[in-house]
């Protein structure tokens, strides 16, 4: 069947969806075009404070040496997140990563984008990265909400997007729960580069869901540089504090 048909039905069919369930709010349950009504986008607390310079964390002072990360190896150049990993925006991630609700993206990917430019001000890049998941949880799940997230946001802000040159070969169980040294342990050697090419000497922006202690963020940009990355940047929907 040639594309275009298929693009076609594919509308149709999202179309006749759309009158059967109509869009509503993942979070308050409102019917909502966009998934994430306007008064639930207003109650997230975007991260607007100052922050970190390292890793990104809320603070009073810019001096890293104050920040809990002073002691925290990590190999991306800088962290940095949308909001907090609370209220709305807790809920609207667990709807994308537990109920499958991958139509949220588009609203949360729009709110990366945003915020983007006024948290890497000036910053030149050549290509976004999401954080891979391992194929089994690929085949649970049915999709890498990183990856989601990354493609849509990558498209807003015109920065050539990837999803194959890393990869998650080895499974780890769920970081939830782990203490922060446990957590660095459990994703070390997880990572994998699959295509080196076209890597070397490139500016990334590794892209995740939620920022908790920076462990699988840094060692998917500690895998990027060793595949030739000049140098990694992170940035994660939400951040928890």
């Amino acid at each position: 069947m040639p594309p275009l048909v298929i693009h076609l039905l594919a509308q149709l069919w999202n179309g006749f969806l759309d009158i059967v369930y109509p869009p509503f709010c993942v979070v308050c349950g409102k019917p909502d075009q966009d998934y994430l009504c306007k008064e639930c986008c207003d109650q997230i607390t975007l991260l607007r404070s100052q922050q970190c310079r390292r890793c990104g964390r809320p603070h009073s002072d810019f001096v890293k040496a104050h920040c809990e990360c002073s002691n925290q190896e990590y190999y991306f150049d800088q962290a940095r997140c949308v909001g907090i990993y609370d209220g709305v925006l807790r809920e609207a991630i667990h709807a994308l990563k537990y109920d499958s609700q991958i139509a949220v993206c588009e609203p949360l990917s729009r709110l990366m984008a945003d915020e983007f430019f006024r948290v890497y001000p000036g910053l030149q890049l050549d290509l976004v990265v999401p954080v891979p998941i391992h194929k089994s949880r690929f085949l649970e799940r049915g999709f890498n909400q990183a990856s989601e997230l990354g493609k849509r946001f990558a498209k807003s802000v015109g920065i050539p997007f990837s999803d194959t040159v890393l990869r998650k070969w080895r499974k780890t169980p769920d970081q939830v729960g782990l203490l922060e040294h446990e957590r660095t342990t459990n994703v070390q050697g997880s990572f994998a580069v699959c295509q080196a090419a076209h890597l070397t000497g490139k500016k990334i922006l590794l892209i995740d869901d939620v920022f908790t202690t920076g462990s699988t963020l840094s060692e998917a940009a500690r895998i990027l540089r060793q595949g030739g990355a000049s140098s990694v940047h992170a940035y994660a929907l939400a951040r928890s504090v």
